[in-house]
């Protein structure tokens, strides 16, 4: 029966590849029991540069039993820039009941990212885009050093490390006393010579550097406050530093003595507590953050200083090897909802939305893409700041900006917004039809997945057209008059058509028969596999 999907799909590509419009890949989710709720992520190096090779994905948190891949096992790969997977039909969400779960992505030449997902009843698609900082080639707004010297050197003097300029205004500097030894996770002494370490600077004055902010978001469910309760929050950082040590290679968590950090801060930041421009003086909160459990911890207060000819900066000192966020933490809520009031909408229509959310610093809070249509318009909501903030609405394929406003939010209530109408293509659909040799009706399974697409010529990114359901897609964001790629995930293999045209309605029929279809390429090797997948349904 796979072969059946296998060839409705590549079919399926080849047909309606006419019918997209600019950006994303086409995701067939083929299990024993089809998938209600799918989930991806688009990882994008920061700088715009290809991905490293080789990255490691991992599924944690309470429900990573319930995450598969589309080939229905739990071998996570980044597939083209995109890392795909499925909740288990058996542990759906249900309403009051979400899911919860961390995917981390790791490798040698990229800062480990550690990204939180909810997924709640009737939210059947989301997708979160987040970046990669490679260390060897960081962004405008990431600054990376990695300074080294012999153990042997702190038995008589200090040692001063810090980032550097090259690409970002605001240094961080660690000063290392004179007998310091360094300490494993268990807190035993490690021995060597040879001290390496990995620093890096971000500046949240950049959208580089708020789009690699610790855990792709500026806010979070997993936050221990002062008083040790865990808490949600929302982030808004004046300064944040990711350091890594090592001893040998052996990794550093931790300290003998005190090390002395020196954060330098965001000129232009609004203290949240004073609404005023930051000044000397001024409390900022310090968190730290863990990548391996995605936890933020508030640590202490810091008082800011002026060093370096003026500029300002928060010192502290620390004894544990971590992620640290200078800054303040509001609140935020998961329970609230969306209500999207859009009558233009097409019944029948899915419409890929890039729902946003900004702070008064203009820094991104929460970003993500979801499937919406005229009867799903009141949206569960992942966690959100509360209080005031700025919510923009586009398409996510045409770019067009539907909504942009200020919105209050609240636990627990529904946020109103109108969409402004867009000018919408005429519809394009396509209906998938497959017929085994020597039969007179179709077969009736038919695949279920999502569709990606893109301007032929474009090289940008695929992105979310809708959900084919059931071999059927209905869509107004393509236009007859251009050409596009089209790309699909089968189990592990993305499939790519490229370079089609389209009409408004397209029909085919997998089969053998005057005027049905076997796939673009490989037509013979196509109808063999169409007669066994056939035969194994005894038709």
């Amino acid at each position: 029966m796979k072969k059946i999907f296998y060839l409705s799909i590549m079919t399926f590509i080849s047909v309606f590849t006419a019918c997209k419009n600019p950006a994303d890949d086409i995701r067939i989710i083929i299990t024993p029991n089809v998938f209600n709720y799918t989930t991806a992520i688009k990882v994008d190096d920061a700088a715009g540069n290809a991905l490293p090779s080789n990255l490691v994905i991992e599924i944690a948190g309470p429900d990573a039993g319930a995450v598969y891949t589309p080939a229905g096992n739990k071998s996570f790969t980044v597939q083209d820039g995109y890392i795909y997977m499925g909740i288990d039909p058996h542990k759906d969400p249900t309403s009051g009941s979400p899911l919860e779960f961390n995917v981390k992505v790791s490798g040698d030449a990229i800062l480990n990212v550690n990204i939180p997902f909810t997924i709640t009843a009737g939210q059947g698609y989301q997708l979160k885009p987040i970046k990669i900082l490679n260390i060897n080639n960081p962004p405008s707004g990431a600054s990376v050093n990695k300074p080294s010297f012999s153990v042997a050197t702190l038995a008589t003097q200090d040692v001063t490390i810090s980032t550097n300029t090259t690409t970002s205004s605001l240094v961080s500097t660690m000063n290392i006393y004179t007998g310091t030894q360094f300490l494993n996770a268990a807190g035993q002494v490690l021995s060597g010579d040879r001290f390496t370490s990995v620093l890096v600077n971000l500046d949240p004055s950049t959208q580089a550097g708020i789009a690699l902010f610790p855990g792709g978001s500026l806010t979070s469910e997993a936050i221990v406050n002062a008083a040790g309760q865990t808490i949600s929050g929302t982030f808004v950082p004046a300064a944040i530093t990711d350091i890594e040590f090592y001893v040998n290679d052996l990794e550093v968590k931790g300290f003998s003595k005190d090390v002395m950090m020196i954060q330098d801060i965001n000129p232009s930041y609004i203290n949240p507590k004073t609404g005023a421009i930051v000044k000397v003086g001024d409390l900022l909160e310090i968190f730290s953050y863990e990548v391996t459990t995605g936890i933020f911890k508030f640590e202490r207060t810091a008082s800011v200083i002026s060093h370096n000819n003026g500029k300002l900066a928060v010192t502290y000192p620390i004894n544990h090897l971590t992620a640290y966020i200078a800054g303040y933490v509001e609140g935020a809520c998961s329970s609230s909802s969306l209500q999207l009031n859009a009558t233009w909408m097409t019944q029948g229509v899915s419409y890929p939305l890039n729902i946003k959310f900004m702070n008064a610093q203009n820094q991104v809070i929460q970003d993500q893409i979801l499937n919406v249509s005229s009867t799903n318009t009141l949206i569960p909501l992942p966690v959100v700041p509360t209080g005031t903030s700025t919510l923009i609405i586009t398409h996510s394929s045409t770019g067009a900006v539907l909504f942009n406003g200020s919105v209050t939010v609240n636990c627990g209530s529904v946020i109103s917004a109108t969409l402004t109408s867009v000018a919408q293509q005429p519809i394009v659909t396509m209906q998938l039809f497959v017929r085994c040799p020597g039969q007179t009706v179709t077969v009736s399974a038919l695949p279920t997945f999502q569709l990606y697409y893109r301007l032929t010529g474009s090289n940008a990114s695929f992105l979310p057209l809708g959900e084919v359901v059931k071999g059927y897609i209905s869509t107004t964001s393509l236009d007859v008059t251009k050409r596009y790629d089209f790309r699909g995930i089968w189990e592990s293999t993305p499939k790519t058509v490229g370079d089609k045209a389209i009409v408004a309605n397209n029909s085919t029929t997998v089969g053998d028969g005057v005027g049905e279809n076997l796939g673009q390429y490989d037509s013979v090797n196509n109808l063999d596999m169409l007669k066994q997948a056939c035969a194994s349904i005894g038709q």
